[in-house]
């Protein structure tokens, strides 16, 4: 199809029904009353396919074929819908039929959807390439299911507060790590001819009313933080969230600062921007003037688009340009369809086969005194639960019977006899207990604290009573975040699952056992209390949000304030020992190279991420002591040595400053650092001297009169021109104690430009 020409015949009328979702239970499609378009699938998720959302469009659940069933008996059969041993006959014969409409539905393709770890355990991985399979992964999924847009891939909202309802769904609280891993999950689904979709822009990053809330953020903190991963994913995705809350007063999917001037003129993004679901309940025409295209989900009324032409509130410019822009996406995702020749089994073993790297590659081992991993000899008891919670609630839910349990995935390592439970004997007699810790979190509500569950400390309290007993192994199986006061030191073991998806069991029963080593490491700080997290004091009574701690998110606010955490950002442990060398950086062009030597001082092969960090000595404008500048997940053989060198643009020295409006580097000297420990263990790596930095910070008559007193060889450059002008200098003491951020051309104005001797001190002044 032509999408200008076709453009050019439609009527006002024809692109406000373009523009507008048309049937609530698809959770996508476009109306096709406005000529032969052809109706394009939006669906959930970045984690596997929705059924809630698949089985309840028309296409399966007709008012034809549920005539016959209550609405209590189709819910009970969608989201059940592999548990057929929990159904009546009459709902076996709805899932039979429903099952069989699928199969079809699938061009034969006999096997339910994979289940994908979500945005912080793949973050865990710290290896983009894992986050591009799982992305194909997603993206073969919804090419089976003919999806053209699948929904949350990825979600990038930074991992502000830990309390967070969807925590586990972002990437990271630091935005280089969220910026250079996040665009790998748009590509993989990109490549399989699926519009990926990232959201929610912008600062999403509470579920506290969120349809309502107005999140007050500094700009400054806006582009050095929540910023940067929704720019690295414009520039691959093809259709991009707006998200339901106000930033500084006004609606995402109506802020034409956010979605035309930074989204659009900025970046470059030409794809399509989708509200939230429901988001618009104001005027949609005066939206679509700012820059929302899509209206979701339907029947949504068309009505005030139209009416916003009619009164002038919409340029007609602005119309043809959304439905342009929905026009090219209709051509490029509306008859996705499977590759040819993909079978069942391929579907299946592609799916397990990115599910089990990711969660192997991202599973965070935190602790292990000789405990792990276990021999063949061993024996395990299990107290609690025996599997894990796969996925978080809400739009990230995946109906599968794809999954595994702990137990079962344990016996086939060490044998049906060695794996028990409940058996408080076999624990005394030196079996290693393992213990789950689930916590449930859930889209629309944030958690009440970050305490675990009661079970969990209870078990843990009554095993550790015995006198003698075998080791301990207690697994994070959480949203986010957990204070571990009291259990911390109770146990010999600890890791982190998150959610892992349907072949985290696996990966986890292959780590205890030594088949694989543990290589992930945290994408967020785990602190010892929720007191001690940065936006602790900021979580909203009701409708306002202000984000207090500004550019000081996750551990820059931690080293900010001197808190230790309990496990710091970019801590993991391995079954090898790992150590790190940094040498002098070098700079080539806008690239600063750091050569590194990661050495593996165990009997083990193993993965250590090596970590770059820099801070600017002595800064002028304040920021964080220390951020993440360059990362690299490094294969290092047993009792060996790898060579390595990390490099970064210098654009990642830059800070935003507000003044100016704009990114700006300072002069003088950054302080560089090394770890294979996280953001806790830095090893000092030398500095780099920076003195072709930004023209507006460049001493001169645009420094402040604070600034300039601070060196005697500026305060006395001007008291000499002071005197050569018959310029009283007092006036220059005086402003600067008094009024110190006065610059100095707004003291002397014209005048300065006379000032020779501080012309020439400041063109060689060097700041250290």
């Amino acid at each position: 199809m032509d999408t200008k020409e076709y453009l050019k015949n439609m009527t006002v009328a024809d692109k406000a029904r373009l523009l507008c979702g048309t049937n609530y239970c698809s959770f996508g499609g476009f109306d096709t009353s406005a000529g032969p378009i052809p109706e394009v699938r939006m669906q959930d998720g970045g984690t596997g396919i929705n059924f809630e959302h698949l089985m309840f469009h028309p296409r399966f659940a007709s008012e034809e074929l549920l005539k016959e069933y209550s609405l209590e008996e189709a819910n009970h059969v969608v989201h059940h819908f592999y548990e057929t041993d929990t159904f009546t006959e009459h709902e076996k014969t709805l899932q039979k039929l429903l099952n069989d409409e699928l199969i079809k539905y699938r061009d034969g393709i006999d096997c339910a959807p994979g289940c994908y770890p979500p945005g912080i355990l793949l973050a865990s991985t710290w290896d983009p390439e894992t986050v591009y399979e799982t992305g194909k992964a997603l993206g073969m999924e919804a090419s089976v299911y003919h999806i053209g847009v699948l929904l949350g891939t990825p979600n990038v909202n930074i991992l502000r507060d830990p309390v967070n309802g969807r925590f586990f769904e972002g990437y990271s609280e630091d935005p280089l790590l969220a910026k250079t891993l996040a665009p790998e999950m748009c590509r993989g689904v990109e490549e399989a001819g699926v519009a990926a979709n990232v959201k929610h822009f912008a600062c999403n990053n509470l579920e506290k009313n969120r349809t309502l809330i107005n999140e007050l953020v500094s700009m400054r903190a806006l582009r050095e933080i929540y910023f940067p991963a929704f720019e690295a994913c414009s520039k691959v995705a093809s259709t991009l969230m707006s998200a339901y809350n106000s930033i500084n007063g006004k609606h995402c999917h109506e802020n034409k600062w956010l979605l035309n001037d930074v989204l659009r003129d900025e970046w470059g993004f030409n794809g399509v921007t989708v509200t939230d679901w429901g988001a618009c309940k104001e005027r949609a025409g005066d939206s679509v003037a700012c820059g929302q295209d899509l209206f979701m989900p339907g029947p949504f009324d068309p009505s005030d688009i139209a009416k916003a032409v009619e009164e002038g509130r919409l340029p007609n410019e602005d119309l043809d340009n959304a439905a342009l822009r929905i026009l090219e996406l209709i051509g490029k995702v509306s008859d996705v369809a499977k590759t040819s020749g993909l079978t069942t089994d391929k579907y299946r073993e592609t799916g397990d086969k990115a599910a089990y790297n990711a969660a192997s590659e991202g599973i965070v081992m935190l602790k292990n005194d000789n405990c792990m991993p276990l021999k063949k000899t061993d024996k395990v008891v299990f107290f609690g639960p025996e599997s894990f919670r796969d996925y978080g609630s809400g739009s990230a839910e995946v109906c599968t019977d794809r999954l595994q349990s702990l137990s079962s995935e344990l016996k086939s390592h060490l044998g049906e006899d060695s794996v028990l439970r409940d058996d408080i004997e076999a624990f005394r007699q030196g079996a290693t207990a393992i213990v789950i810790a689930r916590i449930d979190s859930c889209e629309g509500s944030d958690r009440a604290d970050l305490r675990p569950a009661p079970e969990t400390v209870e078990t843990i309290g009554r095993i550790t009573k015995e006198s003698n007993h075998g080791k301990i192994c207690l697994i994070l199986n959480v949203p986010g975040p957990v204070e571990l006061s009291g259990l911390e030191n109770a146990v010999d073991a600890i890791f982190t699952v998150f959610y892992p998806g349907m072949m985290g069991a696996r990966a986890m029963a292959d780590i205890i056992t030594g088949k694989v080593n543990p290589s992930g490491a945290l994408p967020c700080t785990f602190p010892v209390s929720y007191s001690d997290t940065p936006a602790c004091l900021s979580y909203p009574d009701k409708l306002t949000c202000l984000y207090g701690e500004g550019i000081y998110t996750g551990y820059r606010g931690y080293h900010k304030r001197g808190i230790k955490p309990l496990y710091p950002f970019g801590y993991g442990l391995s079954y090898s020992r790992f150590d790190v060398e940094g040498y002098p950086a070098s700079r080539k062009d806008n690239r600063i190279s750091i050569p590194c030597e990661v050495t593996n001082g165990s009997d083990i092969d193993g993965k250590a991420i090596v970590q770059v960090y820099v801070g600017k000595a002595s800064p002028e404008t304040p920021r964080e002591t220390v951020k993440l500048a360059g990362y690299r997940k490094v294969p290092v053989k047993a009792g060996s040595k790898e060579r390595v060198e990390i490099s970064f643009d210098v654009s990642e020295l830059a800070y935003f400053d507000e003044e100016y409006d704009k990114f700006l580097i300072e002069n003088g000297k950054y302080e560089i650092y090394v770890s294979v420990e996280g953001c806790e263990g830095l090893k000092r790596a030398g500095d780099i001297y920076i003195d072709d930095g930004s023209e507006e910070l460049k001493c001169g008559p645009e420094w402040s009169l604070g600034r300039i007193s601070k060196y005697k060889t500026l305060t006395d450059a001007i008291r000499k021109d002071c005197g050569n002008l018959n310029i009283p200098f007092v006036a220059f003491e005086a402003n600067a104690i008094y009024v110190p951020s006065m610059k100095l051309r707004e003291l002397f104005k014209d005048a300065v430009d006379n000032f020779a001797e501080f012309k020439n001190a400041a063109g060689s002044f060097r700041e250290e």
